[in-house]
């Protein structure tokens, strides 16, 4: 908390109280409260103080206005100035109009005070304003002089009628100035009243603040491309990025538009136009010129769709009915020309379904063959329909003198000539050597198309040997297949066509398993002659592929890395990125400390002010910090390792710069910490553990999953978190004992997010628009709603109450404050709206200011917010 001297506390109030002209004000302002104002600069001269000083109590500052004229005193009052002569002055009208003057720059010169005058006896009336009457109580009407006033020039005293509004605004000195490599990044400076503050300031990008890992050698997202479809050409490749949590990844698309040579990312966006929830994954992509379909799994679970017509913007769909949340789409495809249909086939319950739908937005739903299962591949020709489906049939054999009845998984492919109303299963003769089931299945303009494995020994006795091959086989119809050619390689991983179901020509193409591990492309352009089509290397997964302007594409990913064929993704601007996330913040008086990750590994940012950030030094090691604290013994960050089983990671420090790893029990991961009278508490899944000196920690068992813990004023330590999908609490005196608390029956179900406390008076939130809120330090809980359309993101304690983060439908974020965690007003916050995703997720109170971090999002972007401002009660 920034500490105020008396004299600054006495000069605000009495600027509240007496009237903004006051000589007693402007004295003490100029004299007792310029010297030291809190967060002053101390390369600002006395003037300039003074300045913003009275800027500070709601005072104008200007030039140009008459100087004030000091009252006359009897010639035998001690100390009494000698008379002066009257001096002839300009009229009124040509007096210059008063001017604001901007705060003034430390390395300017300084500005001189404005002399004394020798004042006429009757004071010009500044124009446009009343005459005053005279004051009560002294001669002549005139105020008695006060000896140690201060004479400064500025604008005529404000008209009786705007005293009021002047006495009862609320005074806000923002300096919102954030330094970066010598640049000023911004500043805003005005007052402010209750609810509707008029110079809060925005929010400012980030990015070079908080600097992400210079010596990592890699982004440290999780990219992956899952699917790639294309159309004369017109290429789209779809997948999702994110730091490899499940339910935070974003959609991703890419498209060219020549073949293949030059690549862009694409827009995604919600259908009210606003960023699009994380956790939604596109695992499908088909289409035609002016008609593109992707299909994939929601953040809940259930299906999702987007829509584009060029494939540069893409527009979140969900799927209603007849989509259920149950089912599962394994495949999708377009029929062939443009006015095709869109046909999506899987399982919902056990069984094969498949979806149409001709304007993508009006879905049928079908059942799909008789005792199939499951259909994973399907590709549409005209009014034909050609599925690849599991079933399940009993096989009986002999064992010995017994007949033995099993299950057995078959599988085979189903034609259907009305739409999928009626099924025909057919049959692929196995010839030319192939044997095993058919691998893939694709279809252009005139045919269908599929492959197996194939097989031939060769040679006698030693010479004898095993050639392995591949066999494709096509139909017309869909009805009647027959062997077209074979082709060298083994191991058929991937197998497509040319526009997988849309137009632009003939032409088939097959990745298969070649020396040493290596993978070889093959490509036919009329399915009986075949050359080589590329390699692709033996780390790469690959999820599709296709052919345009002749060109095979291979879509997938590489370790971390999306991976496309023949392209260098870095080269691709806003395809690669590196991963950044600022996850918590804490202020102690004279430093403020942010955690994290970036690169994929753990990050800290330490600023003296909340401004000018720079990375601290700390033990490199992979992961994140969740949360950091400051308490008696220093500052505590905790996180976990990164791996398939992370552990536990804690981090400590004595002034915020410089830190090191620290001693932490084995188990799960801490999630969040705090600091009571106790000693330091972290909690994490199913557990709480207690250290007095952050070096010797105990461990207790906690019935649920934690997310957040603070500390009340009496001493009480309280958790939020959730048991399953329903909100929970615990409170404990020691941090050893939890008890869980009750909570009002009818809650929203979700687990609550974070808590802060003011006193005893705590507020908790969660993933909606309601808090929940108690006034006994926990023991009790109600919830209190916190407006229309907000869905709460973070909340801090201040002084004078909380502050609450939140984010909109459309993507916007938004600044709640209250005095007692029941009436909340909205902060009209600049900055926070408009196109792409903006929002605060990390909040702290930084002395009488609050500090905020968060993120503003687009379909090519994030970049890292600072918010920093003083918040009205």
């Amino acid at each position: 908390m920034t500490a105020r001297t008396p004299e600054q506390d006495e000069a605000r109030r009495t600027a509240e109280e007496e009237p903004a002209g006051s000589r007693q004000v402007r004295r003490r302002l100029t004299f007792g409260v310029a010297g030291d104002l809190a967060g002053m600069p101390a390369t600002l001269s006395p003037w300039q103080r003074a300045y913003e000083a009275w800027r500070a109590a709601g005072l104008r500052w200007g030039h140009g206005a008459p100087p004030r004229q000091r009252t006359e005193r009897p010639a035998d009052a001690p100390d009494a100035p000698k008379p002066a002569k009257p001096e002839s002055r300009a009229p009124e009208s040509a007096q210059p109009e008063p001017a604001e003057r901007k705060p003034a720059n430390p390395k300017a010169t300084k500005p001189k005070p404005a002399k004394p005058k020798p004042a006429k006896r009757e004071p010009a009336t500044p124009k446009g304003a009343k005459r005053q009457p005279a004051s009560r109580g002294t001669a002549g009407g005139r105020a008695k002089p006060d000896p140690g006033d201060v004479l400064v020039a500025g604008p005529p005293k404000p008209a009786p009628e705007a005293l009021s509004g002047l006495r009862s605004r609320l005074a806000v000195a923002v300096g919102l100035v954030v330094v970066a490599g010598g640049v000023v990044v911004g500043a805003s400076w005005g007052d402010e009243k209750p609810a509707t503050p008029a110079g809060v300031p925005g929010p400012v990008a980030a990015d070079a603040l908080f600097a992400t890992d210079p010596a990592a050698a890699t982004d440290g997202l999780v990219q992956e491309l899952t699917a790639v479809a294309s159309t004369g050409g017109t290429i789209v490749a779809a997948g999702a990025e994110g730091d490899g949590v499940p339910g935070r990844e974003r959609p991703r698309f890419l498209v060219s538009r020549d073949g293949g040579h030059a690549w862009s990312v694409a827009e995604v966006r919600s259908a009210d136009g606003s960023a699009p929830p994380t956790g939604d994954g596109p695992r499908h992509v088909a289409g035609s010129a002016g008609d593109w379909l992707a299909l994939g799994r929601s953040s809940d679970g259930g299906p999702v769709a987007w829509t584009s017509a060029t494939g540069d913007t893409w527009t979140r769909q969900p799927l209603a009915a007849p989509f259920k949340p149950s089912d599962t789409v394994n495949a999708l495809t377009h029929g062939d020309g443009d006015g095709g249909a869109f046909v999506a086939a899987g399982t919902s319950a056990g069984r094969a379904v498949v979806w149409t739908t001709a304007d993508r937005r009006t879905w049928q739903r079908t059942e799909g063959p008789r005792g199939v299962t499951n259909l994973d591949r399907v590709a549409s020709h005209g009014n034909v329909l050609v599925v690849h489906g599991i079933y399940s049939r009993r096989v009986t054999a002999k064992k010995g003198r017994k007949k033995v009845t099993r299950t057995v998984r078959s599988d085979g492919l189903w034609r259907s000539a009305d739409g999928g109303r009626t099924w025909t299963l057919v049959t692929v003769p196995q010839a030319q050597g192939s044997y095993g089931p058919t691998k893939g299945l694709a279809a252009g303009p005139g045919w269908f198309a599929t492959v197996r494995e194939g097989k031939r020994t060769i040679g006698r006795k030693k010479k004898r040997r095993t050639q392995q091959f591949g066999v494709l086989f096509t139909s017309v119809d869909g009805q009647r297949w027959q062997a077209a050619s074979r082709f060298d390689g083994h191991g058929i991983e991937r197998f497509g066509g040319s526009g997988s179901g849309g137009s632009g020509g003939g032409g088939v193409a097959v990745l298969v398993q070649g020396a040493k591990g290596a993978r070889t492309i093959l490509q036919s352009d009329d399915g009986r002659t075949w050359r080589s089509g590329g390699a692709v290397p033996a780390a790469v997964e690959s999820s599709g592929l296709t052919i345009a302007a002749r060109t095979p594409v291979i879509s997938g990913r590489q370790g971390n890395d999306a991976y496309l064929s023949g392209v260098d993704l870095r080269t691709v601007p806003g395809a690669v990125r590196p991963e950044r996330s600022i996850r918590s913040l804490a202020a102690a008086p004279g430093r403020t400390v942010a955690v994290g990750s970036t690169n994929g590994g753990t990050a800290l940012w330490t600023a003296p002010d909340g401004r000018a950030w720079t990375r601290a030094r700390f033990p490199g090691t992979g992961g994140w910090l969740s949360d950091v604290v400051h308490g008696g013994k220093g500052w505590l960050a905790v996180g976990r390792t990164s791996g398939a089983s992370p552990g536990p990671l804690a981090l400590t420090s004595q002034g915020g710069l410089t830190w090191r790893k620290s001693p932490f029990p084995g188990g799960p991961p801490p999630v969040a910490a705090t600091s009571g009278p106790a000693g330091y508490v972290a909690v994490g899944t199913g557990a709480a553990w207690r250290s007095a000196d952050l070096r010797a920690w105990r461990r207790t068992l906690l019935d649920g999953v934690p997310a957040d813990v603070t500390a009340t004023a009496t001493g009480k330590y309280v958790v939020v978190g959730g048991r399953g999908k329903a909100p929970a609490v615990w409170t404990s005196p020691d941090g050893m004992r939890w008890t869980p608390a009750r909570l009002p029956s009818g809650l929203a179900t979700g687990p609550l997010t974070e808590i802060a406390a003011h006193g005893d008076v705590l507020v908790a939130i969660g993933a909606g628009a309601t808090a929940l809120v108690s006034s006994d330090g926990g023991t009790t809980w109600a919830p209190h709603g916190l407006g229309a359309d907000v869905t709460a993101t973070a909340v801090t304690v201040t002084p004078d109450g909380f502050v609450v983060a939140a984010s909109t439908s459309k993507g916007d974020g938004a600044v709640l404050a209250s005095a007692d965690g029941v009436t909340w007003s909205r902060i009209q916050v600049p900055g926070l709206s408009g196109p792409g995703d903006q929002r605060l997720t990390a909040l702290t109170a930084a002395g009488s200011a609050v500090l905020a971090v968060g993120t503003t999002s687009g379909a090519r972007s994030e970049s890292p917010l600072l918010w920093y401002a003083s918040v009205p009660k």
